[in-house]
């Protein structure tokens, strides 16, 4: 977790493009997110294991709310910052209306 978090800081120091740190924040975003899902899934499915049923319910609740995050940031990126990032600057200047 860390490093992925050291990913994103250095993609701020390198002072991108804002369109073009969006996209890179988003990705840096849903890495932790996919990490978190595999750990969360992990102590689910031990949890099912030890048959203590409360504990995996809760982990399942808190999993598919880390996937629901996860699907809105693919579609975020989707629908505007990563094709705004495909042309730095142009996104910007649409939604100013420059």
């Amino acid at each position: 977790m860390v490093g992925l978090l050291k990913e994103g800081a250095a993609l701020i120091k390198e002072k991108p493009d804002p369109d073009v740190l969006d996209a890179g924040l988003i990705s840096a975003a849903q890495h932790v997110e996919h990490y978190e899902m595999a750990g969360y899934g992990t102590c689910r499915t031990w949890a099912r294991l030890l048959e203590h049923h409360d504990h995996a319910d809760v982990l399942q609740q808190t999993l598919n709310e880390e996937g629901d995050t996860d699907k809105l940031l693919t579609a975020l990126a989707e629908a505007s910052i990563n094709v705004e990032a495909e042309d730095p600057g142009k996104g910007r200047a649409r939604a100013t209306g420059s």
